[in-house]
């Protein structure tokens, strides 16, 4: 339990973990500082400057008790008074003394101003550090009465105790600061190479140099030889698709023209039969391969793209038809031919299994969304993500005559991964059969 707090309280991203390691250390240092330097060493400067303080006190306060007459030892000793900057009033009907002390709630050296006037000055009464912040006013017992003593603070602690801890805080924040751009330098390259691999992922090229620290220069460069033994593969691939496709297409054309100069019988029937399933399963696994082997990125405008399929249906004597989005979408950037063949496959098995289909476009900030409905007999949740696997039919709900090579929702959610999106079989809730919504992240073209 402990562990997965600290896995939600912690920052997901690196960027973020490493300014945490960065700053904690700094705070941490700063409290330290602040308790050990503050509450030890000032706490010892103020005492020791408030003991040495108090000797000339009790020099004053001892001359004055010795006299009958305190007015003329102040005047015997005004020079004095003036070289250690005391003011000493004398007992009149005037002077007014707090009941208690007055010291400032968060002033430490106050604090410690009074515990040493208490322990080190038995003829001590009270104390006001509040009413002049650079006063110290005190009053004492004497043979006389009570005195009030009035003295710089200056004489009993440091002037500024704080200086110390703005001027290393500042610079906390100013290594902090040059901390966080050489981080930024050293996260950089690691964001420049997952936005590599994530475009890579949508069949995009990004540039990428290998920058950075040596680990980070050894993953980029990792990175870019493997995708261009990718590519390579590719380019063989499609090599390799043109030679299939001559060569089994050959073959085919040949029986076709045997076929045609035999006499009509039963046996040249199943054959046609025969041969023309054998070219459906050609152009299926053609279809599928040539989905792999993406295209460029093209600007492309999504209703177009699905109003054009529509029509075309449409136009066939099909039931189908098509709601547009709210407001008019903008240009994308997308496979045209991988996206048309996904949601052609999408369409045809719609229509294959079913006598209505319903077509709708929405688009949203982050996503586009192709939903295609029709009031079939629809796919078992059960049974939704074998479906979309290649060459998979799900005879109990598809004929298996009528139920194509297993080909079209693969090619579908082929298309869709390539881009960065999903295909996802959902009931229909408006025509009762399957619903299936190909979503594709929105990347406008300028």
């Amino acid at each position: 339990m402990p562990r997965r707090i600290l896995q939600h309280l912690f920052p997901a991203s690196f960027y973020g973990r490493a300014i945490l390691i960065l700053i904690i250390p700094i705070i941490a240092i700063q409290i330290v500082l602040s308790v050990v330097f503050i509450q030890r060493h000032y706490e010892r400067v103020t005492a020791q400057m408030t003991t040495n303080i108090l000797r000339d006190i009790r020099f004053l306060t001892e001359r004055l008790n010795a006299s009958p007459d305190p007015q003329a030892v102040m005047e015997e000793l005004s020079d004095l008074v003036a070289i250690l900057q005391i003011d000493i009033r004398l007992p009149s009907d005037d002077l007014v003394m707090p009941e208690q002390e007055q010291v400032g709630r968060y002033d430490l050296a106050g604090r410690e101003i009074v515990r040493v006037l208490k322990a080190d000055l038995p003829s001590y009464r009270t104390v006001d550090l509040i009413r002049s912040s650079s006063t110290v006013r005190l009053w004492i017992d004497s043979r006389h009465g009570i005195l009030e003593i009035q003295l710089p603070r200056r004489l009993v602690t440091t002037s500024n105790p704080h200086q110390l801890l703005v001027i290393v805080f500042l610079a906390s924040v100013l290594m902090t600061l040059i901390a966080f751009q050489f981080l930024r330098l050293q996260i950089r390259p690691i964001r420049r190479l997952g936005a590599a691999a994530e475009a890579y992922g949508r069949g995009e090229r990004v540039a990428l140099r290998a920058t950075g620290a040596r680990e980070i220069r050894a993953a980029a460069h990792g990175f870019i030889d493997m995708r261009n033994r990718i590519e390579r593969q590719r380019a063989q691939q499609k090599i390799m698709l043109s030679g299939v496709s001559h060569d089994m297409r050959t073959p085919i054309t040949r029986m076709r023209l045997i076929l045609s100069m035999m006499p009509e019988s039963d046996d040249r029937t199943a054959l046609e039969v025969e041969i023309a399933d054998l070219e459906k399963r050609l152009d299926g696994f053609l279809d599928y391969t040539r989905g792999q082997a993406q295209e460029e990125h093209q600007a492309t405008d999504p209703l177009a793209l699905i109003a054009n399929l529509v029509e075309r249906y449409r136009a066939a004597g099909h039931k189908i038809t098509l709601t547009p989005p709210a407001k008019r979408s903008k240009q994308m950037f997308v496979h045209p031919g991988s996206i048309a063949r996904a949601l052609d496959n999408l369409i045809s098995n719609a229509l294959r299994h079913s006598n209505r289909v319903a077509v709708r476009l929405s688009v949203n900030r982050d996503w586009l969304e192709y939903c295609v409905e029709d009031d079939g007999p629809g796919i078992p949740p059960e049974d939704r993500a074998r479906a979309c696997e290649p060459f998979v039919r799900l005879d109990e709900a598809r004929n298996s005559e009528s139920g194509g090579m297993g080909l079209g929702l693969a090619i579908a959610a082929e298309a869709a991964r390539a881009h960065g999106g999903a295909l996802e079989l959902e009931d229909s809730a408006a025509l009762g059969g399957l619903r299936a919504v190909l979503r594709l992240p929105v990347r406008y073209s300028l």
